[in-house]
């Protein structure tokens, strides 16, 4: 029979994969709010982002917490006790047990890769839409402000505004 913290480890993998699937999906809806420019949606999706990773932090902590204990039950260094390790040490005993182990360590590991490359993109988005915003906001202030001044620095008229007027001579 396996210790407890075994299965607690087995039940905050469950946890992480369920809570890895939600942000998932909000990263996705994140991407079409950004397409979207759909304020409202931009920030509710980063809200729900920011609990989920609030809870995916709590449910590692729990982990951490039961994979430490268990590393002091069976005599060993924590750092020494990573899933990969714990994976093998259960094989020995449960081979059932180990396998969805190594399920679980895969699909949290896809959806973390999904996620992270999910991310780039939306980061990605938001550059290049900030780019765009500044180059227009760039040719709009350059349109907008004379080239040339009235005045030089010492107060005096330019001589550069000299043939621009709006009303003619013979006016």
């Amino acid at each position: 029979m396996l210790e407890k913290q075994v299965s607690e480890i087995y039940q905050a993998l469950q946890k992480l994969i369920g809570f890895h699937r939600q942000l998932r999906e909000a990263v996705l809806a994140e991407r079409q709010a950004l397409v979207d420019a759909d304020l409202r949606a931009i920030q509710e999706a980063v809200s729900l982002k920011q609990g989920l990773i609030e809870e995916i932090r709590n449910t590692e902590a729990q982990r951490v917490r039961s994979t430490t204990e268990l590393a002091r039950v069976w005599g060993k260094k924590p750092e020494e006790l990573t899933l990969q390790n714990l994976i093998i040490i259960v094989q020995g005993r449960d081979l059932k047990l180990a396998e969805q182990f190594r399920s679980a360590l895969n699909a949290v590991t896809v959806l973390i890769n999904h996620i992270t490359e999910q991310n780039e993109s939306n980061r990605s988005l938001v550059e290049k839409s900030l780019e765009h915003v500044h180059e227009m906001k760039k040719n709009i202030l350059g349109e907008t402000v004379p080239k040339s001044t009235t005045y030089t620095q010492q107060g005096q008229r330019s001589a550069g505004m000299q043939g621009a007027r709006i009303l003619s001579k013979e006016a």
